[in-house]
């Protein structure tokens, strides 16, 4: 068979859950999830250029729809687990940096090569794009808190202040320009 129409066939993403072990009244997907953040990524991204930020927007919603690509192999990994301990991050990543290749098996060299090189600067956060796919990640955990609470789950409640708080308190220039078109 050929190996991209096999890759193509690998919907492993659309079959790991988030928040495994927190109760949900409507489970997500790391599928889900990133179609979100992608979404949240060109909402973002056109209010940047039109605040005369200079982004490259194909590259930031490229960026997020690989940015968890390596929960094809780990799983959702539960942040207050994958953040308890620096040594515990890095561990992680390593074995993410490890991984990934085989996530992307399949592609011809060049493609895998660029999409792990975004995958690779998302998971940095040095350049705009990255960031901006860091706040669309936490808008799309927010949209997801919101959604379980309204619908009676309270389990969710500390996870959105908290992330809330972090997004009001970011202080990037370009979140400044746009952060009072987004949080209400």
């Amino acid at each position: 068979m050929n190996p991209i129409f096999t890759h193509l066939q690998n919907r492993s993403l659309a079959h790991v859950m988030r928040f495994s072990s927190w109760p949900q009244h409507f489970p997500e997907s790391v599928a889900e999830h990133s179609f979100f953040t992608a979404y949240f990524t060109s909402i973002l991204s056109y209010l940047l250029q039109k605040a005369g930020e200079s982004i490259d927007a194909g590259k930031a919603v490229q960026m997020a729809l690989v940015h968890d690509m390596e929960e094809t192999f780990s799983g959702d990994i539960l942040g207050p687990f994958k953040h308890y301990s620096p040594e515990l991050s890095r561990a992680i990543r390593k074995v993410n940096e490890e991984t990934i290749l085989e996530v992307f098996e399949g592609l011809p060299a060049d493609l895998r090569d660029y999409y792990i090189l975004l995958w690779k600067e998302e998971g940095s956060g040095e350049s705009l794009e990255a960031e901006i796919v860091k706040v669309a990640d936490k808008l799309s955990l927010l949209a997801k808190c919101l959604e379980e609470m309204n619908a009676g789950n309270g389990c969710m409640g500390k996870v959105y202040e908290e992330s809330r708080k972090k997004l009001e308190e970011y202080e990037a220039p370009w979140w400044q320009k746009i952060k009072s078109q987004i949080l209400a």
